[in-house]
């Protein structure tokens, strides 16, 4: 994330395409007299200083949410559902995409230093479970649907062979979309010396950039929530022809889902195509240039911190979990407690060393 210094005869263009991720496009100037430079020394301040902040905060919150979560359905939920075997691969993607997080902060903050390899990797896993996270979600809203509107569960209350066929194809499904970050990603040394893990899209950057944010767009946003709200619409209609709270309650919480996935992952959608128009010279001014800069920092941070409500959303809001997760911080803290009252074999060697010496003590006085 630094600023690059341009020949005299082209217009320097910085796009991020994720985290902290900038490509340096190059157009040539048809007239050479209105030379423009677009300096973006104040987004590259911004991005230090608010990306790795909400990158620690978001991996924090996020491997502890995920990872309780993972716990309580490993220990608990001995016969799962579908709705269960999501949640499980839904945390794992989570935690893989939280724990990336370290490593693009300390890209944000100063520059790449962890090599070739792992940036072409990280890049990937980054994708992967982007795409994981969103596809899984959307497998918990059709299996709500099924549940609610087609009464699926009753028929099908356990989970068989064959029910592990649909979390096997969403990983396959997303591996195969991180494949062009494990081919493009490198490690680029800038004029100032200061290396960036960036896409090498070598002479069809344009295509390769819209493509793949076109592809983003689509599967990462799009029929996902249309999907959402085609299901949750579905399963608002049947929840309201019930009169019992714990129906109001789940009528609540679809509106509670549909709402925050649509108001944490569109902006920045709607940033991304943006920018393929600017890519595609529908805007050309430096200053929408920068505004779309602030944008992507902002809006795809905001989408991360999804990652952190997943837990909350889809499984501390059920009474169920409410009471496995107070079982294990009960357990955690009755451990402390045990450890910080129990005396330990020096304490108790203390204690009886000054027991003997006062006895002793009282005997020579007597």
């Amino acid at each position: 994330m630094a600023m690059a210094f341009t020949s005299a005869m082209t217009l320097f263009v910085e796009i991020p395409l994720n985290m902290t991720d900038y490509e340096y496009q190059y157009a040539e100037e048809e007239d050479y007299s209105q030379f423009l430079v677009c300096r973006k020394e104040n987004v590259v301040s911004f991005g230090k200083v608010f990306l790795p902040v909400l990158y620690s905060l978001v991996c924090l919150l996020g491997l502890v949410g995920n990872f309780l979560l993972f716990i309580i359905l490993l220990k608990y939920t001995k016969k799962r559902r579908m709705t269960e075997v999501y949640l499980i691969n839904l945390t794992i993607s989570d935690l893989l995409f939280v724990a990336t997080l370290p490593f693009w902060a300390t890209h944000a903050a100063s520059e790449w230093v962890f090599g070739t390899v792992l940036c072409k990797i990280l890049s990937t896993i980054y994708t992967m479970n982007f795409y994981s996270g969103i596809f899984f979600v959307s497998c918990m809203s059709l299996d709500m649907y099924l549940e609610i509107v087609h009464a699926w569960s009753s028929r099908n209350s356990r989970t068989s062979g064959k029910c592990f066929l649909v979390p096997l194809a969403v990983w396959i499904a997303s591996i195969l979309l991180s494949v062009p970050d494990a081919v493009l990603m490198h490690v680029e040394k800038l004029h100032d010396g200061k290396l960036v893990c960036n896409h090498d899209y070598s002479q069809h950057s344009s295509i390769w950039k819209i493509t793949l944010r076109f592809l983003q767009n689509v599967l990462g946003f799009l029929l996902p929530f249309l999907c959402m709200v085609f299901f949750y619409t579905r399963i608002a209609c049947v929840l309201t022809t019930y009169k019992s709270p714990s129906k109001k309650r789940a009528l609540q919480l679809v509106i509670i889902l549909v709402t925050v996935f649509f108001v944490l992952w569109f902006p920045y959608n709607i940033t991304l195509f943006l920018h393929s128009l600017q890519d595609l010279h529908v805007f050309k001014d430096c200053e929408t240039s920068q505004h779309l800069d602030y944008a992507i920092q902002v809006t795809e941070s905001l989408a991360f911190v999804h990652s952190c409500l997943n837990p909350l959303l889809y499984a501390f809001v059920n009474k169920r979990f409410r009471l496995y997760l107070k079982k294990i911080l009960g357990a955690v803290f009755r451990k402390q407690s045990i450890r910080i009252f129990q005396p330990s074999e020096t304490s108790q060697f203390s204690s009886k060393r000054t027991a003997q010496i006062e006895m002793l003590s009282i005997t020579n006085l007597s």
